[in-house]
């Protein structure tokens, strides 16, 4: 197999002197420590390119891609990635609860008006960074991050000396984002967040990193298959 690289952002991949297709490169400027790679293949290589573009890329490479694609998913771990995140898209109703909820611990709602809100969001911004660091380190300052943060409304709960202890940012029935500080505490904030979007909506959706212990704690309320996911794949 040849490699060629035919622009700045794409590699051209040949067998037997015939075009197979390309891998293209591009940036997360949220985690911009590695070089993201998507695939155009007609046909799965017989040999491993990533060395050769892992040398001229100068940072590790990145794939983000469906669970259910099979044959890119074999040629990324024969050829040497690993996968780091599983990321689970879930929609669920009351009904697939796995026990009921115990709404006991009081929790307060959140507008971008209320003087909580910055609060809410330094907590998000420095949650997700530690939820990120191991894996895909996060490259954006906090007003990068909170500009693109997709909703301004959620609930929270402060602990007995008046700190925050659980934040989550929530648009109707959505959890956009979901952090804490108490392992103890937050199944209970999970329990009052559910029952106050139970309240208004037969279901609820989300998504749940399981290298996000919060997010994961979330799933694992539900009856959930995890046969499906989004995952990340890292080459070194």
């Amino acid at each position: 197999m040849k490699l060629k690289k035919i622009n700045p952002d794409t590699y051209e991949l040949f067998e037997n002197s015939h075009s197979i297709g390309t891998i293209s490169t591009y940036r997360n400027l949220f985690h911009d420590t590695c070089s993201y790679l998507k695939f155009n293949l007609t046909k799965i290589p017989t040999s491993s390119p990533f060395t050769e573009i892992r040398h001229q890329e100068q940072k590790p490479l990145q794939v983000m891609i469906e669970s259910q694609q099979s044959e890119i998913v074999n040629f990324l771990t024969k050829s040497g990635f690993q996968c780091k995140r599983r990321c689970y898209e879930a929609e669920v109703s009351s009904t697939e609860l796995k026990h009921p909820l115990r709404a006991e611990l009081p929790i307060l709602p959140f507008a971008k008006c209320d003087p909580i809100y910055q609060a809410c969001y330094h907590f998000l911004y420095q949650y997700y960074k530690d939820a990120h660091e191991q894996i895909s380190p996060l490259t954006v300052t906090e007003t990068e991050f909170t500009a693109e943060v997709p909703t301004q409304t959620g609930y929270y709960c402060l602990n007995e000396q008046g700190q925050l202890s659980h934040v989550a940012f929530t648009e109707k029935n959505e959890i956009a984002y979901l952090c804490s500080t108490n392992l103890h505490t937050c199944s209970a904030f999970i329990d009052s967040l559910l029952a106050e979007i139970f309240k208004n909506y037969s279901t609820t959706f989300f998504e749940a990193d399981d290298t996000d212990w919060a997010a994961s704690m979330l799933l694992d309320k539900f009856k959930y298959s995890k046969t499906e996911s989004f995952n990340t794949y890292i080459y070194n």
